[in-house]
């Protein structure tokens, strides 16, 4: 059992993004230019590393089966990959088993913005008999924009990056029924926070793996001097 499944970001709403794509194409609905460029350059990814908190988070890592290099918590368990022919989906459950975080990999039929994938995910929360609603979306100092939605089970926020027609939707949450972990909640924040998508860029990959391990070592050395 996934443990955020049913938040938006599930195999439904996949499966739904790929049909409303098509709907999009064929009525030419004004969802922006679409183009190859990434949302977010990776150089720039990299140079906010060393400004994020590792402490309790893995050594930077590839995850092959979602093309990203990330920084994990430790002690949380791994589910079980889902994969369909449109995408990857491979989540992470706290120790509690009430908080969550995952990546899922896309590949699209066609060059999209990361903004119309929240367009999308907007759609899902605020359709008619739906207990879910969107609660907001925003774009951070990187240029990632970034949602947060709720329903009566599951509450989660992320973001999404694009490039060509590779997508990614990166995000955590947690179980509405319990009361939520501010430490658990922490920890998948600024694991998140780090995801290195393995865009077009060369090299991306080393030098996030690179990248993390300088921003590790330099937060472990500021906590030993505090």
């Amino acid at each position: 059992m996934d443990v955020l499944s049913g938040n938006g970001i599930s195999a439904k709403f996949l499966g739904r993004l790929a049909r409303m794509a098509c709907v999009l194409i064929a009525a030419g609905a004004a969802i922006g230019c679409q183009t190859a460029t990434p949302t977010v350059s990776n150089r720039i990814l990299l140079s906010h590393l060393p400004g994020i908190d590792f402490s309790g988070l893995k050594p930077m890592a590839e995850v092959r089966s979602v093309a990203a290099s990330f920084s994990l918590p430790d002690r949380w368990i791994p589910l079980r990959l889902q994969t369909t022919p449109l995408y990857t989906h491979q989540q992470w459950k706290s120790p509690s088993g009430h908080t969550g975080l995952g990546v899922v990999y896309a590949r699209l039929p066609f060059p999209l913005k990361a903004k119309a994938l929240l367009w999308f995910a907007r759609l899902e929360y605020s359709k008619k008999g739906s207990d879910g609603q969107a609660l907001g979306e925003w774009t951070d100092s990187l240029g990632r924009p970034w949602f947060e939605a709720e329903n009566e089970k599951y509450h989660v926020r992320g973001y999404a990056v694009t490039d060509g027609l590779n997508a990614w939707i990166i995000y955590s949450g947690y179980k509405t029924r319990y009361t939520p972990d501010p430490s658990e909640l922490n920890i998948a924040a600024r694991s998140i926070d780090t995801v290195i998508p393995n865009t077009g860029e060369k090299d991306s990959g080393n030098s996030a793996v690179a990248d993390g391990e300088k921003g590790q070592a330099q937060n472990s050395q500021k906590h030993n001097q505090g």
